[in-house]
């Protein structure tokens, strides 16, 4: 029976087998994440047309990969919908919320079969659940670690479990906000290195050994007018090819690369568009003509966000989530503050605040104050409304349009303890509760070997000084 696997966008693929389809991650439409994140190269709208899939396997609750308005509009609401079960319910109830009611959960390692595709998920993250997704056929095994940082003994448990992969895809960008972090006099390379995608791409493949590495899950690019000079830091597939050959090549694994529309066969091998790949030749001026493509939409939404105005019930409800952290955590930060400009292009509607997370207190100041402030945060105003409105601040920041200050590294590593225990807020740890509690340590009873993985990167923390995603790299390379 033949297999069939078609590249459908940034990090969605649709696996065919036994007269069954199985979809992935569908972003097939629009934008992501406040209009900064757009399919690069954009979706080949013919691949759309006979797509029918029998369900749809959700690897985790960032909007390029849950994208709501894919799933709400391209979908039936019976579809089956499978997702890895967390300790949090973020994910099921916005499911829910939008009309998907066919909910199917997996644990950790538990093997699901949708006619002759068997799919088993590994959950790797503290309290952010991303999944690496193991698929099978007859003719082939794959395994979708898509931005999951799975590594270390979480990693070998797949590799002993499963063997020999045909294929495998992983990220090869930055999805973060590193970039747009800045601390006066300190080289920037302590808060992020570009090449360190490429780098951990290598170690990943070489640990999995695949047949086939396929570059996956970072097929994007920037259009928003606040980020469009970030392309130059993206790092596309074939940057990252050349990247791989300065670092001595794979060592057992072929490099593929797979844009919209490329597909592979069991009965008749990879079939690619090898004209799609001119967009990485000249890649600026494909740029600009995507962005005027879709300049009357970006200029409705530059508007749009021109005349928001603040609300104070949005700051009461900031301040609300704030306080849901445990005092005993926030108290950690001490009497440590930082300016908050909620920027609009329109300046009457810019406003400026002083946050202590300590207790929770926010309060309105001059721009001049702001600017004396030795942490200085500024985050698009309708960013920060839907940020506190949806509980969403972590994916405010993968919009990577907020921009922070700072004066001292130590002002730098407060702010990123804060926004820690504020995204804890919004997957649901906190406010605690026993529920919640018993929940985690159920599932970390059969994700031990990731506790592990932890240790030993507290362990390079503590001793080495090293900043985490050089950690990654070590651990990975240990695999």
């Amino acid at each position: 029976m033949e297999t069939k696997i078609t590249f459908l966008s940034h990090a969605s693929f649709l696996v065919e087998s036994n007269g069954k389809k199985l979809l992935f991650d569908p972003w097939l439409i629009g934008t992501c994440y406040w209009k900064s994140w757009w399919n690069y190269p954009e979706v080949n709208k013919d691949i759309l047309n006979d797509l029918n899939p029998d369900a749809i396997y959700i690897t985790h609750v960032h909007w390029d990969h849950w994208h709501g308005p894919s799933l709400k509009k391209l979908f039936n609401k019976k579809i089956e919908i499978i997702t890895h079960r967390e300790p949090n319910d973020r994910s099921v109830n916005d499911l829910r919320k939008i009309g998907f009611q066919n909910i199917t959960l997996l644990n950790h390692s538990e093997t699901y079969e949708l006619g002759g595709i068997k799919i088993t998920p590994y959950q790797f993250g503290v309290f952010l659940n991303d999944s690496a997704v193991v698929v099978e056929t007859e003719k082939i095994t794959l395994l979708n670690a898509n931005d999951c940082k799975i590594a270390g003994l979480s990693l070998r448990q797949i590799i002993s479990k499963h063997k020999k992969f045909d294929f495998a895809l992983r990220s090869h960008s930055s999805a973060n906000d590193r970039i747009c972090y800045s601390i006066k006099n300190e080289d920037s390379v302590l808060i992020d290195d570009n090449e360190h995608y490429s780098r951990s791409f290598k170690y990943f493949m070489d640990a999995v050994k695949p047949k086939y590495a396929i570059p996956f899950a970072s097929n994007h690019c920037h259009l928003h007018k606040d980020v469009f000079h970030l392309n130059d830091y993206v790092t596309d597939p074939i940057i990252l090819e050349k990247n791989i050959k300065k670092l001595g090549g794979l060592k057992y694994s072929e490099l593929q690369i797979m844009l919209s529309g490329d597909s592979w066969s069991s009965e008749s091998g990879f079939s690619q568009d090898i004209t799609t790949r001119e967009i990485f030749n000249n890649k600026n001026d494909y740029l600009i003509s995507y962005r005027d493509k879709y300049s009357n939409s970006l200029n409705k939404f530059y508007q749009k966000e021109d005349n928001i105005k603040m609300n104070p019930v949005i700051i009461k409800k900031f301040s609300e989530q704030i306080s849901y952290i445990p005092s005993l955590l926030r108290s950690r930060l001490g009497y440590w503050s930082y300016a908050l400009n909620v920027s609009s292009e329109n300046k009457d509607n810019n406003k400026y605040y002083i946050v202590i997370p300590k207790n929770a207190s926010i309060e309105e100041i001059t721009f001049d104050e702001y600017n004396l402030q030795p942490s200085r945060i500024r985050i698009p105003i309708k960013i920060f409304l839907d940020s506190v409105m949806l509980n969403m601040f972590h994916h405010g920041s993968i919009s990577k349009r907020n921009k922070y200050e700072f004066d001292t590294i130590e002002d730098f590593n407060k702010y990123n303890l804060f926004q820690d225990l504020l995204e804890y807020v919004e997957l649901q740890v906190f406010p605690l509760n026993i529920k919640y509690i018993l929940r985690l340590f159920g599932k970390y009873i059969l994700r031990w070997r990731e506790v592990l993985v932890y240790f030993t990167a507290v362990r390079i923390k503590l001793f080495q000084k090293k900043p985490m995603f050089l950690i990654e790299e070590d651990i990975l390379k240990n695999t």
